[in-house]
């Protein structure tokens, strides 16, 4: 009997640790196909910022060689890859595809990468820190920075947007946010990312944008404008701390040109620009926004930074119409403190984009439709709102890729 006994379990246990054997290289070999199908996706990711003619022609959906799966690449131990790279979804977007296969073929995973060439990437982007008090507000795009981002005061930034910072995202008692440091974890996956990799500067042709002030006359600009609308600010001097107020009744203040400053600049008074606005130093701003825009353009995406606060119900925030959804559009100032956070009016100090290559202070009512970027450190107090515009585009000499989604997908079929 035990000699029957071992006849039948021996040979069922020999049977079970060869399948649990091959079960295990089945798995460590799909796991190498996938840690491949990762280098491929990294190699595209440095053929597409490799330069701009490259980024260009891949929005375009001119074939790249190389990279239609047209060849293997055999330069990561354990495999070989294949990589894609086609345009699309969108105008502005290219998808790669990387497929990696482990050393005998049997093992095949395939990723699936969406990248955008973002020169702007959220409301307010910092080099440094950002330093949020007073009732001081962004909407429809997150906020990010190379240091700590710190809120304070009674402004609703404790609920929204999006907070990236590369250091902390810090809070107050009653919302504390990230308590540790970088020390995991780093996130809420609602509202904050602490230790998170905010997405590298784009390097602007400063050469181009102080060439088209120039030639426009809106070249280191100072003085005060006491008419309407008239050009009365004295342009192309050599001012260290240029003093301007108000911007918005010079008559060139809605014509989309640039306002370069080599040096710092204040701006008080009545403000309202359309255009952009470059100070290579600092920027400091007070008074009163006056320009009143037609409706504003939310982003399609604007619903993602309210996701700790956004409900079945609208107009929780500006543009909302229930959950996970917003409005293609959004007058300004319509749906009041309790939507927007703030008193906002329905005027604007800035349209457009705002780069400051030192450090920038902001207080009264400077608000902004699009962007601001600041290279050491933002603060904003009193009464002052970013909304984000997702469309605006800067002449710059590099790429700066996003990565708008990633994903498995199944591997194409047939031989490489």
């Amino acid at each position: 009997m035990l000699m029957l006994v071992l006849l039948i379990v021996v040979p069922a246990m020999v049977a079970w640790v060869q399948q649990d054997n091959r079960s295990s290289v089945k798995d460590r070999k799909s796991t190498t196909a996938f840690n491949i199908a990762e280098a491929g996706l990294d190699r595209a990711y440095w053929k597409l910022k490799s330069s701009t003619s490259t980024w260009a022609d891949a929005r375009e959906g001119v074939p790249l060689a190389g990279y239609a799966f047209d060849q293997a690449y055999a330069d990561v131990p354990g495999g070989v890859y294949r990589v894609s790279i086609t345009s699309g979804p969108l105008a502005d977007q290219v998808t790669v595809i990387s497929e990696g296969r482990d050393l005998q073929g049997k093992e095949k995973r395939a990723l699936q990468a969406v990248f955008a060439n973002m020169t702007i990437p959220g409301a307010i982007i910092s080099g440094a820190g950002i330093n949020s008090s007073g009732s001081s507000i962004a909407h429809w795009g997150p906020i990010l920075a190379m240091q700590n981002i710190a809120l304070s005061g009674t402004s609703a930034l404790r609920y929204y947007p999006r907070k990236l910072s590369k250091q902390a995202v810090v809070g107050t008692g009653g919302n504390p946010r990230d308590t540790n440091g970088v020390t995991p974890p780093n996130t809420d996956n609602l509202e904050w990312w602490s230790s998170y990799e905010v997405p590298e500067l784009p390097v602007f042709d400063f050469a181009a944008l102080r060439s088209s002030a120039a030639a426009t006359g809106t070249l280191n600009c100072a003085g005060n404008v006491t008419g309407t609308h008239v050009n009365q600010l004295v342009c192309g001097s050599s001012c260290v701390n240029c003093a301007v107020s108000n911007l918005y009744k010079d008559s060139r203040y809605d014509k989309g040109y640039v306002w370069y400053w080599d040096n710092n600049v204040s701006i008080s008074g009545q403000s309202g620009t359309i255009g952009t606005v470059i100070v290579r130093g600092n920027m400091s701003t007070s008074g009163t926004d006056s320009y009143n825009p037609p409706a504003l353009r939310v982003p399609a995406n604007a619903w993602q930074e309210y996701q700790k606060i956004d409900t079945g119900s609208s107009n929780q925030y500006p543009g909302d119409t229930g959950l996970r959804s917003n409005a293609a559009a959004y007058d300004i100032g319509s749906c009041g403190v309790a939507c927007e956070g703030s008193a906002s009016g329905s005027d604007l100090g800035i349209r457009g984009f705002a780069y400051v290559g030192g450090t920038i202070n902001m207080t009264g009512d400077s608000d902004v439709y699009g962007a601001i970027w600041v290279q050491s450190g933002w603060s904003g107090g009193g009464n002052v709102m970013v909304f984000y515009d997702d469309s605006l585009v800067l002449p710059q000499l590099n790429v700066t890729l996003s990565r708008q989604s990633w994903q498995e997908v199944a591997p194409r079929p047939g031989a490489w």
